[in-house]
């Protein structure tokens, strides 16, 4: 019926002037409410982004404006409202929640990021909001999402359009989101749970079908769907697996519209499916934007029969401020939420470290790791998991055998791609407890350190609400007391990955003197501080060429890897033709002087493993990195 009606729109003439619906959405948003700089559209002269002020100015005028000419207006978010920012992270989503109440929201599905609180969290959310949660998929094994206002869909009469939206969570959420996050909380497959409610809601009286989906339009949407087709085709793929939001819209002949969430990246116009000739619409996120478009409805048969946009031919519109202005009143609230969100995050409360939860058994030896722990000395790792977890089951246990053979005090690793997985790798590792990013956007950050020797003071990442320069991922930084001899001494270990390749080079270097500029602000001569992780430079590049430049012109500071970079047999990073060494331990001179005595090495994981190949193809293609040192004071 779909296909037919758009079909004689587009050859007879229309008599009757169709209903018109203003749907405006956003997703992922991260607690980004407040004005920003455009580094990322022009990192020269970066414009301003008014932020959550100027979009409520807009609904406001929005809303008297559809009040009369007759218009609907329906207002939806695709997901990951509050974890990116303080704003949002310090008082678990509360502001967020009550900022969307004042905005006027008429639903929201969760992302996967709205579980970084935990699930009690996001229950104790949905109670605050005014609007409901929808999560139709929701598997449910005695976990906390009770709330009555957690529901699977809503039907809302607009314009005397029955409009249904249902929910659906991305089904990989256990693979997204930590197993103490969920609390036993899961995602059925998306289609399986569509084909059961979409039939409900038009029984229930639906005329027009919106799904509201936190599953993702990946980057390069075109490329993507052709190789969708591609693997359909071949019977790689079907109906009964995780989709995300494009290869979703192929199986919804019933339903005429996805907005979706889930990921950042952005389109001007909607998705349109040929299959299923459903639209699919995602914005950018991080309070950047937001789409407006109009859904248009035969006033007679109340069929979907399109859209139109609303300005310059685009869905979204971004929050210039050339283009807009804010709500003055909203301008101050932010403004004093900000500033109270930012003492609660840096000065706040002591934070609570991550337990391993059902601990099991590491029964194998595949592998001859030696163990590389030193009495009364302190043994820290930096590694890169290249798109964690690399080779999924297969890297879990090649990891947690490494990480229990090793024996290392402290390690911090980088580049987390499926989080959930973490929880696997940490079930085998029960002597350790773990922090990891709550405000990065992708490729997480994690720390893990053994409970009978360190204790967590507290957890922050630093510029979390400025972390461009730092792609998105800000330093993960844990302080923690070490307990020796009966003294208890502060540590605070600083977890970074930077940005990639040449082409991050300004933004590296931009990093590193906010990162210097941070630790000569907030710490002193006295204070014992080890940055270490996958810099993406190597300290034998040429002045100019490299990030490091701020901290090796301060004593205070100095990189115990310098002496083994010139090693070519202990690179880091040792693939051809991009030998380099990249992951580097930065340590103060008040808890390790120049002058004393430590270890430090590339640990060469393929002499373990029967070679790097093997070693790449299980865990990365990068070589951890080790430092052990005393502390004698």
């Amino acid at each position: 019926m779909k296909r037919l009606l758009i079909t004689l729109f587009l050859i007879g003439p229309v008599h009757t002037e169709p209903i018109k619906i203003n749907l405006v959405t956003t997703n992922d948003i991260h607690g980004m409410i407040s004005s920003q700089t455009a580094n990322f559209m022009n990192p020269q002269y970066p414009p301003t982004i008014l932020g959550g002020a100027a979009f409520s100015k807009y609904v406001d005028e929005l809303r008297d404006e559809t009040n009369n000419n007759g218009e609907g207006l329906l207002i939806l978010d695709g997901g990951n409202i509050f974890q990116g920012h303080p704003l949002g992270i310090a008082d678990g989503g509360h502001t967020m929640i009550e900022w969307m109440n004042r905005i006027g929201y008429d639903a929201m599905v969760p992302g996967s990021y709205d579980f970084i609180s935990g699930a009690q969290n996001l229950n104790t959310l949905s109670l605050t909001a005014n609007f409901p949660l929808l999560f139709s998929n929701l598997i449910c094994n005695s976990c906390p999402l009770i709330s009555k206002t957690i529901k699977p869909y809503i039907i809302r009469e607009v314009s005397g359009i029955k409009i249904g939206v249902l929910g659906v969570v991305n089904s990989q959420l256990a693979e997204l989101a930590l197993a103490e996050n969920l609390s036993g909380t899961d995602a059925e497959k998306e289609v399986l749970s569509i084909r059961k409610w979409v039939p409900e809601m038009k029984s229930n009286g639906a005329e027009l079908i919106i799904l509201l989906s936190s599953s993702g339009v990946p980057w390069n949407r075109e490329d993507e769907y052709e190789e969708f087709r591609s693997d359909i085709i071949n019977e790689k793929i079907d109906e009964n697996a995780s989709l995300n939001a494009l290869q979703l819209a192929y199986y919804l002949e019933d339903v005429d519209f996805v907005v979706s969430g889930g990921n950042s990246k952005g389109y001007w116009l909607p998705w349109y499916d040929p299959h299923s000739h459903t639209y699919v619409m995602q914005g950018y996120g991080g309070g950047t934007e937001f789409s407006h478009i109009k859904l248009l409805v035969d006033a007679n048969s109340h069929l979907f029969m399109g859209y139109e946009t609303v300005i310059d031919g685009k869905a979204s519109q971004t929050l210039l401020a050339d283009d807009f202005q804010s709500n003055r009143e909203d301008v101050k609230w932010i403004n004093n939420k900000i500033e109270d969100s930012q003492y609660l995050y840096y000065l706040g409360s002591i934070s609570k470290p991550s337990k391993t939860q059902s601990p099991k058994s590491l029964n194998r030896n595949d592998w001859d790791f030696p163990n590389l722990n030193k009495h009364d000395s302190i043994e820290i790792i930096t590694w890169n998991c290249e798109f964690f977890p690399h080779a999924n089951d297969s890297t879990i246990l090649a990891l947690a055998e490494a990480v229990l053979d090793l024996n290392a005090d402290i390690i911090a690793f980088q580049e987390l791609r499926r989080t959930g997985w973490f929880s696997k790798l940490m079930a085998y590792l029960p002597e350790y407890d773990f922090i990891v990013s709550q405000q990065a956007s992708f490729m997480d950050l994690a720390i893990i350190y053994k409970n009978n020797m360190f204790e967590l003071v507290r957890q922050i990442e630093p510029f979390s609400e400025n972390d461009y320069n730092f792609a998105g991922r800000p330093p993960l930084q844990a302080d923690l007391t070490y307990n020796k001899d009966g003294q208890s001494i502060p540590l605070s270990v600083i977890n970074l990955h930077m940005k990639c390749c040449d082409s991050g080079l300004q933004r590296r270097q931009k990093a590193g003197q906010m990162l210097h500029e941070y630790l000569d602000e907030h710490y002193d001569e006295q204070s014992n501080i080890i940055v270490l992780g996958d810099w993406n430079d190597d300290t034998k590049d040429d002045p100019g060429e490299h990030c490091f430049e701020p901290f090796f012109q301060d004593d205070r500071f100095y990189f115990t890897t310098r002496e083994i970079a010139f090693d070519i047999n202990q690179a880091s990073y040792p693939k051809e033709p991009y030998v380099s060494f990249l992951d580097h331990i930065m340590i103060s001179e008040n808890l390790l002087p120049r002058e004393s005595s430590y270890d430090v090495q590339t640990i060469l994981m393929g002499d373990f493993m029967g070679g790097y190949d093997v070693y790449e193809a299980y865990i990365s293609d990068h070589r951890p990195v080790l430092l052990s040192f005393s502390v004698t004071k």
